[in-house]
């Protein structure tokens, strides 16, 4: 990583004017927080809290790889009227600021336990990940499972897709167009390229008034660099799960699976499935990301789980 800043900052010196004129246009559509920002030693993690209603659970929602905080607007709206909910941006992310050390689940996970402290949010606490959140959430419930009173898992990665001893041929090429198509991202993201080229990080388009959020945070430069360190550091975090203490096998999971036919995917899915012996799925139609096309089945898992009830196996279509 630290040749890649050489790198980088070459390439700003080089392109002078360009990283002069990316500076001026990342002020100039500079947008205030939405939340609050929590110090943690000399950075800041960015927090959304929604407190409308007195209850004993908190819900706790991480995004997806790339994603931050403004991927929970249809959901946590909704999940305020039964339930405190807090959202947040990891290192690098929304409005949270970058983290000069390496930036991995554990990391996260210190993150989220700093936050709750310091705005004294005392257990209980149903964690929600989307995607590469998924593996954060676990590591936070098998590490303080005493803190935990349900897991729900949106379309989450398995710790094995990121390990490469489990990758074929084709995992393989995967990964790597991808860590280079970030660290494209990263390295030239001083010079504003991305912006020219319209790919953001995170979602490209949201509903209004959210959409001018994400023509700020998707194309500033520490939202690309946050991308390219969380997925090199991947694996790294993938072992964090693996090595981390088992679940109780009365611990409530759900499991949200989205209509992925990739046989890898499937399978990765089976095995969140089998994580406890109190682990329900469900299967929906719908893509990779059911927290934006079909809300409804993730705000009703979220109330179930508030409401401390189970259902086996159901079909959503």
């Amino acid at each position: 990583m630290k040749s890649e800043k050489w790198i980088k900052t070459a390439i700003e010196v080089v392109g002078f004017p360009f990283t002069l004129t990316n500076i001026y246009l990342n002020k100039r559509r500079n947008l205030k927080e939405i939340g609050q920002k929590i110090k943690i030693q000399d950075r800041y993690i960015h927090t959304i809290v929604s407190d409308k209603v007195e209850t004993d659970y908190t819900v706790i929602l991480d995004a997806g790889l790339s994603c931050c905080s403004l991927d929970w607007h249809y959901i946590q709206p909704q999940v305020s009227k039964f339930a405190r909910v807090i959202s947040f941006d990891r290192a690098g992310y929304g409005w949270s600021s970058v983290s000069h050390e390496p930036y991995t689940s554990e990391n996260v996970v210190y993150d989220l336990l700093h936050i709750l402290e310091e705005l004294k949010i005392t257990p209980p606490y149903i964690l929600v990940g989307h995607s590469f959140g998924g593996l954060n959430m676990r590591l936070f419930a098998s590490k303080y499972p005493e803190k935990v009173a349900s897991l729900i898992l949106i379309d989450a990665v398995h710790e094995k897709r990121y390990l490469t001893q489990e990758w074929d041929a084709i995992r393989q090429k995967s990964h790597r167009k991808n860590l280079n198509l970030f660290r494209f991202g990263y390295l030239t993201s001083g010079l504003g390229l991305p912006k020219l080229l319209k790919q953001p990080i995170g979602r490209k388009y949201l509903s209004e008034p959210l959409q001018k959020y994400t023509n700020y945070l998707g194309y500033h430069p520490k939202s690309f660099e946050a991308v390219y360190k969380e997925f090199l550091l991947s694996e790294k975090s993938a072992l964090q799960v693996k090595n981390a203490p088992k679940l109780l096998e009365d611990f409530p999971v759900t499991v949200i699976s989205s209509n992925n036919s990739d046989p890898t995917w499937i399978e990765h899915q089976n095995l969140l499935s089998a994580l406890t012996n109190n682990t329900i799925q469900i299967r929906t139609n719908n893509n990779h990301s059911i927290h934006l096309e079909n809300p409804n089945v993730i705000v009703d898992t979220i109330r179930k789980a508030v409401c401390q009830k189970n259902v086996n196996h159901l079909i959503v279509k």
